[in-house]
């Protein structure tokens, strides 16, 4: 009786919180009774609980040497190991709880936590789904589920979980960060930050939230916030090579290349790869003008999230790097990069590549293959997909190189990058272009474009077109040529001051043999980062190109000089202070015209 109320009386003191006097008084308990298994299995779970993984194995184990069927053993011994991440182990000891119980609940479902660790999303899933059949309210198994629907890209099902998790529970950090990260993901990026403050007022010292916090920060280029919310995370987690990543990809932003390197150099310190901070420090020496270094480190971007979700991954797996060896005397397939304006950008040196090796294939937009075919004045372009997607064709080639990766063969230095515009117009269609009625006064022809709408990070490079009236003037003439549905927009800002001219049959987006005769019949264009910004540039177009100051995330937009050595009729404005600031500077340009 006496020592039953002492047990009573150490757990409640470890209740209470008095979790190291009660441990020593357990094990001053277990010293005179060193064969008591109770004993030893409360000071297993109170060490457990309390992070003290060793000495709770060490105990588990021996007691599992005593009895290898007690569930309660089992299921503590898999916890410990689950914390101590190592997976392995852990599932061994899970699969020897449901070889007794197959119907324990906790077991299958940290089972199918494991599965989804393993990157085994299909088994996982169907673990998952049966464990919340059977019970619904438990967060964490619905957060997991969650996490699997993500990888399935099953989007609308994984917030439906999150959000059933924090119902449930509303303290609950995982699910609020999750959700977040979900709605960052789809670049609605206030709503993230609502979760993630939530996560943080729960916590303000779980890392993940300050991981996220800082993410938002940095990508809003308030970095200098964000490296404190990094530097923060850093205080929990020493030893976190992502941190140390995000530090450095936020210093890169930044243009402070002595602390993104030192922190780059932190984050490698294990040698784990990460594309995502190679790429970084790429951004940095591109914007250094440092090409040698920066063409080095170019090729991390095939390992980059966004890179292997727009690509089939066995096509990335066989492309080279473009070098003599896998050049010169070759039969050669180039392949397209992510998005149609970098496709542009790159085909400045497709006639490099003609010149030196004509045993070549290019895969390219089908939108693109008349203008290359033009342009290059060669019939080696073929659609998107014509021999990669062919097993038995692709066979047929010595190299399969990326467009991008020529840009370390022709680009070295910047005396390397064309002098002067490389596509060309459909002159026929250029002249009836001319003929329309819009052309025919003495107003100031202004091309307008304000938004991205394919772009990864589109809303984050996109404006509204009400920020341009600033620029209304009597002897201008603004002519749309903003690709995607925007007949509302317009009408809503149009007034008698503002009329911004539409070419009601031309398809913008598809059309762009009749986009670059537009183009080509401009005083100017005005645009933001997108796919027209690259068309114009390379027809010689003049171009005001406003850029968000985070434009490092954009390398062929980075410069310390607001210049792009890409095109020579680009002129940069990054947002720095405002966007009315901006396009009060474009308007002092187009005065002068």
């Amino acid at each position: 009786m006496k020592s039953n109320n002492k047990v009573s009386s150490i757990i409640k003191d470890f209740n209470d919180g008095k979790t190291a006097d009660a441990i020593l008084e357990l094990t001053d308990l277990i010293k005179h009774n060193p064969k008591n298994l109770v004993y030893l299995f409360l000071y297993a779970k109170m060490c457990n609980q309390t992070n003290r993984l060793d000495d709770a194995e060490k105990t588990l184990l021996f007691l599992i040497s005593k009895n290898k069927t007690s569930i309660e053993y089992l299921h503590n011994i898999y916890s410990v190991y689950l914390k101590k991440n190592n997976i392995g182990k852990s599932e061994i000891f899970i699969k020897k709880l449901l070889g007794i119980d197959k119907n324990h609940y906790e077991a299958q479902r940290d089972l199918g936590f494991i599965e989804y660790t393993k990157n085994n999303i299909n088994i996982a899933q169907t673990i998952l789904e049966k464990v919340v059949n059977d019970k619904s309210n438990d967060p964490f198994a619905l957060n997991v589920l969650g996490l699997v629907y993500l990888k399935n890209e099953s989007i609308d099902r994984a917030k439906k979980l999150f959000d059933r998790a924090i119902t449930i529970n509303p303290k609950y950090i995982d699910s609020y960060n999750n959700l977040g990260k979900t709605f960052f993901d789809l670049e609605d990026l206030d709503k993230a930050y609502i979760l993630f403050k939530k996560a943080y007022k729960i916590n303000k010292n779980f890392s993940k939230t300050l991981i996220n916090i800082g993410n938002y920060l940095s990508l809003k280029d308030r970095n200098l916030f964000a490296i404190k919310a990094y530097k923060k995370a850093l205080l929990y987690e020493p030893k976190n090579t992502e941190i140390f990543s995000n530090i450095s990809i936020a210093y890169a932003r930044t243009k402070d290349f002595d602390n993104a390197k030192k922190y780059y150099d932190k984050a490698i310190i294990n040698n784990d790869l990460n594309p995502s901070l190679d790429l970084s420090l790429f951004y940095l020496y591109m914007y250094k003008n440092q090409y040698d270094k920066a063409w080095a480190l170019f090729e991390s971007r095939k390992g980059t999230p966004k890179f292997l979700k727009s690509k089939n991954k066995s096509i990335i797996e066989k492309t080279v790097k473009a070098e003599k060896a896998t050049i010169l005397n070759k039969k050669i397939l180039v392949v397209r990069e992510q998005g149609i304006g970098e496709e542009i950008l790159f085909s400045s040196m497709y006639k490099e590549l003609i010149n030196l090796n004509n045993n070549i294939k290019i895969e390219t937009d089908k939108r693109l293959i008349n203008i290359f075919e033009r342009s290059f004045e060669n019939n080696k372009f073929v659609p998107d997909g014509f021999y990669s997607q062919n097993k038995e064709e692709l066979k047929n080639f010595d190299s399969i190189i990326f467009a991008g990766s020529l840009s370390g063969y022709f680009r070295k230095n910047k005396k390397d990058f064309a002098k002067k515009s490389y596509l060309i117009d459909d002159h026929n269609k250029t002249k009836r272009v001319k003929d329309d009625p819009i052309f025919k006064n003495n107003d100031l022809k202004i091309g307008l474009s304000w938004k991205s709408v394919v772009s990864v990070y589109g809303k984050l490079k996109s404006l509204n077109l009400a920020d341009f009236k600033p620029l209304i003037k009597n002897n201008r003439q603004f002519i749309n040529l903003q690709y995607g549905d925007v007949k509302e927009e317009i009408k809503k800002r149009e007034n008698k001051n503002f009329n911004i001219y539409s070419f009601e049959k031309i398809n913008l987006f598809n059309d762009l043999d009749d986009l670059m005769s537009i183009l080509k019949n401009l005083d100017i264009f005005v645009t933001v980062s997108n796919s027209t910004a690259h068309i114009a540039a390379a027809m010689g177009v003049k171009t005001l190109l406003i850029c968000p100051k985070i434009s490092s995330t954009y390398f062929y937009w980075s410069n310390e000089n607001n210049k792009t050595p890409w095109y020579k009729n680009v002129k940069i404005f990054q947002i720095d202070r405002s966007i009315n600031q901006t396009i009060e500077d474009i308007n002092k340009v187009l005065n002068k015209l």
